[in-house]
C-alpha cells in the first residue's frame, strides 16, 4: 500500500533522497518493488517520470547525485519518485518550505497539473494559509492533534467558526496598514499563549487557555466536532 497506492512528498529532500544513490536509481527502485518490471523499464519508466516533473535533460540527471541539484530540483525528482507508481493518493507535508518563492509557486503549479494529469488526490500540510488559499478544496484545521474546524476553502475563509482560525486569519498582515498608509502603527493581531503539551492538554477544550471567548463550560468539557452549518464543521461551544 505504502509507496504504490499512497505516496509522500517530504519536507526537506536533501534528508530525504539517499545521498548514495543517483536520483534514477531511486525512482528505479520504487517502480521494481511495486510494480515488478525489468530495471530497463524502471529506469524507462524514471527517465519519463522526470520529464513528466520538468527536469531538463531527464537521461543526464538520471545519473546525477542529489547533491548535484538545486533545491527545485532535488523536489521535483521527489514528486517523481512519489508519483512513479501512480498512487491514489499522494501525501505533501510542506513541500515548499524550503525553496524560495518563484519555486515554490513552480512546485505548486506542478503539483497541481500533476494531481489532475494522474487523477490522484492531494492532501497538503502547510502552515501557509496564502498557499491553502490558492490551491485547496475542503480544508481541515487542527489544534494539539485534534481537528477544529473543517469546510471547503472559501466558506472557510469567509467564515471561520473556531477562534483558533480566526487568530490565525488576522494575524495576516494586511495591505494599507502598516504605519505611513493610516498615519499609525498598527501591530498584528496575535494569539496569546503557546500551544500546549500533547501529554499534558488542559481539561475541556485545548484552546481554552489562550481563547479571547472562552466561557465555564469550555473549561470543563471538551466540544463535540460537529456540523455548525451545511458541510461547515468545528467543535467549539461558542462558535
Amino acid at each position: 500500500m505504502r509507496g504504490s497506492k499512497i505516496a509522500m512528498i517530504f519536507q526537506e529532500p536533501m534528508t530525504a533522497l539517499n545521498p548514495l544513490l543517483t536520483i534514477g536509481r531511486q525512482i528505479q527502485e520504487m517502480v521494481v518493488l511495486h510494480d515488478k518490471v525489468s530495471k530497463r523499464a524502471a529506469r524507462d519508466r524514471a527517465i519519463e517520470m522526470l520529464q513528466h516533473v520538468r527536469i531538463p535533460e531527464p537521461e543526464r540527471r538520471a545519473r546525477e547525485y542529489p547533491h548535484q541539484m538545486s533545491g527545485g530540483m532535488r523536489q521535483r525528482a521527489m514528486i517523481a519518485m512519489a508519483l512513479a507508481c501512480k498512487p491514489k493518493i499522494l501525501l505533501a507535508d510542506e513541500p515548499t518550505t524550503a525553496l524560495d518563492v518563484t519555486i515554490q509557486a513552480q512546485i505548486l503549479d506542478l503539483i497541481g497539473d500533476l494531481r489532475r494529469e494522474f487523477g490522484t488526490a492531494v492532501v497538503l500540510i502547510t502552515h501557509d494559509l496564502g498557499v491553502v488559499a490558492e490551491t485547496a478544496n475542503r480544508v481541515i484545521v487542527m489544534y494539539a492533534g485534534r481537528k477544529v474546524e473543517e469546510a471547503p476553502v472559501r466558506e472557510l475563509f469567509a467564515r471561520p467558526m473556531h477562534p483558533y482560525m480566526t487568530g490565525l486569519l488576522s494575524s495576516i498582515p494586511k495591505v494599507g496598514s502598516a504605519r505611513g498608509l493610516s498615519g499609525l502603527e498598527e501591530r498584528l493581531t496575535e494569539i496569546p499563549g503557546i500551544v500546549p503539551p500533547l501529554m499534558n492538554l488542559p481539561p475541556g477544550c485545548a484552546f481554552g487557555p489562550r481563547c479571547a471567548r472562552v466561557e465555564e463550560q469550555c473549561r470543563l468539557a471538551v466540544p463535540d466536532f460537529e456540523m455548525k452549518r451545511p458541510d461547515h464543521f468545528a467543535a467549539c461551544w461558542r462558535s
